[in-house]
């Protein structure tokens, strides 16, 4: 086989590939697989699972996901579109992918439209509901119940306690976490303004929504853990979720106008009780 004279040349150099995105349409192929095998993971139902998961045993943490099993089902869902080189040209090795599909599962980037972050936008009809009460508890348990019907609501409880060893990941979902709050943030302090109620001294929006977020993953948590039991406690009316924020809510707010903080609020009552 004769070359032609300029690929003879000593100058030739051979122009390099340019690397394979992982934002493409390929990449999403794998990403998005992954996120339904970490669904099939937390999926507590009694269901059959996909013919390909049935023999996955899911482990602590995501050891148990391997790269064959990602191939396979995206090439279930996709076709050839999905090889394994075509995963490999994205993620040079398996951590690098877990921690990129972790963060592609918590943002529902495969399935955007289901994500209950966007309960956010009821937030403005609370305002002019007939009932604050009836109107917090329709969201409360709204949100909840959203969250209970996405499997991939408890994947922040299963590693969370791991993220020390994965510093690049824990910042990462701490990202992720102060990014989603902040519309919801700026929602409560919308919604307070509009009904002209201000916060007992010692307390800000930042610090109400953390404790809100706090309450959800709690009930959350315990919903999965004791279903029965935390169906039980609430009311006819509203779960003891929704119950449970209307309470602090009524706390927090300085009602009476008094400036008086919760702590003294609270010893008041103490005092009135006792004479």
């Amino acid at each position: 086989m004769v070359l032609p004279d300029v690929l003879m040349g000593e100058d030739f150099e051979m122009t390099p590939r340019p690397p394979a995105a992982r934002d493409d349409a390929s990449a999403g192929y794998f990403l998005d697989a992954a996120a339904e095998l970490i669904d099939a993971m937390f999926d507590g139902t009694s269901r059959e699972r996909p013919r390909r998961l049935r023999g996955i045993h899911f482990p602590a943490a995501l050891e148990w996901m391997r790269v064959s099993d990602v191939v396979e089902l995206a090439q279930e869902r996709h076709g050839d579109g999905a090889s394994e080189k075509a995963f490999r040209n994205r993620w040079p090795d398996r951590n690098t992918f877990v921690k990129a599909a972790i963060i592609h599962t918590m943002l529902y980037r495969d399935a955007p439209e289901s994500n209950p972050a966007l309960y956010v936008a009821k937030l403005p009809a609370s305002v002019s509901a007939a009932s604050l009460a009836d109107a917090v508890t329709e969201l409360c348990d709204g949100l909840l119940g959203a969250l209970r019907a996405r499997p991939r609501s408890y994947l922040l409880h299963h590693i969370g306690p791991l993220l020390d060893q994965y510093p690049d990941l824990r910042t990462a979902i701490i990202e992720d976490i102060v990014s989603t709050r902040e519309p919801w943030f700026e929602g409560y302090a919308a919604l307070l303004g509009a009904l002209q109620l201000d916060l007992r001294p010692g307390w800000t929006i930042e610090r109400v929504g953390l404790a809100l977020q706090a309450m959800l993953d709690g009930f959350l948590f315990r919903s999965r853990v004791q279903s029965e039991e935390m169906n039980e406690a609430g009311s006819a009316d509203a779960s003891l979720f929704a119950e449970t924020v209307v309470s602090f809510i009524i706390g927090v707010l300085d009602l009476d106008g008094s400036r008086t903080t919760t702590h003294a609020v609270l010893d008041e009552a103490a005092r009135t009780a006792q004479s």
